[in-house]
């Protein structure tokens, strides 16, 4: 099954690149969705958000996304990154 951006609450910029903005906090998060790869920037909030946003970026790319960048350390785009270890 194909999910569309916009279908996943995200904003497409170009092809295979897109953001959604977090509620609460104004965050901003990316997604690149590469040939061979992925990389989702800056993970939310928290782990429940961290969550939804890896299973969103993973239904958007058709596939495990691999690689996460945080852009600076304010908790709220860091504290979700738990959700991606491994």
């Amino acid at each position: 099954m194909t999910v569309t951006w916009e279908e996943a609450g995200w904003e497409r910029l170009a092809a295979g690149v897109g953001r959604c903005r977090l509620p609460g906090w104004d965050c901003t998060v990316g997604l690149v969705i590469g040939g061979d790869s992925a990389l989702l920037i800056d993970a939310g909030s928290s782990l429940a958000e961290g969550a939804r946003l890896r299973g969103q970026a993973q239904a958007l790319a058709g596939r495990r996304v691999p690689l996460l960048a945080l852009t600076h350390l304010h908790f709220d785009h860091v504290f979700g990154a738990a959700v991606f270890a491994g």
